[in-house]
């Protein structure tokens, strides 16, 4: 959305515009952070109302994509935070594993390979799973540190420690 837009779009319409715009990004990090469909779409929409309650802030921001994927963040980790006090259990890896190597099509082996990469990140320190989430998504340095709140050379950092660990996770299994 550019500046432009802002203006004579109500807070609603530049909310829908930017949601229609973002909304594989965040579909995708969704799929990283939760494996369960049904919690899944919990928290798209749970997600939706959060951006639907800063809409006015989100139309005035000076960088609505960082403070939209900041949001996206919060609500997150916000839903992980509550996953972890109820102790949800998501089907494991191996028979996830085992379910898609069941079906033969080159479109599963594409979504295994997608999937194993979800389970990669999911497998992150939530520090490291943050920062590669963002910038999976093509978020930049500066994007980044506004949406976690710490500096550009933290955000440099942080990044270089998830590449490594999501490597290490990847080829080991961890």
């Amino acid at each position: 959305m550019t500046r432009s837009n802002t203006s004579t779009a109500t807070p609603e319409q530049f909310l829908l515009a930017l949601w229609q715009q973002y909304q594989g990004a965040i579909s995708r990090t969704l799929m990283a952070s939760e494996a369960d469909a049904a919690a899944r779409q919990d928290l798209k929409q749970d997600i939706f109302l959060a951006l639907h309650q800063s809409a006015e802030r989100l139309q005035t921001a000076e960088l609505p994509r960082a403070y939209l994927f900041r949001i996206v963040h919060n609500v997150t980790v916000d839903h992980i935070a509550r996953a972890q006090r109820h102790k949800w259990q998501p089907l494991d890896d191996e028979t996830q594993q085992q379910m898609l190597q069941d079906c033969p099509s080159a479109e599963v082996a594409e979504k295994q390979q997608s999937q194993q990469l979800m389970q990669a990140v999911r497998r992150l320190s939530p520090a490291n799973r943050q920062v590669i989430l963002l910038a999976m998504e093509d978020l930049d340095a500066p994007e980044i540190a506004e949406i976690l709140q710490i500096s550009h050379g933290a955000v440099r950092v942080r990044l270089n420690r998830a590449k490594t660990e999501l490597m290490e996770v990847m080829q080991h299994g961890r």
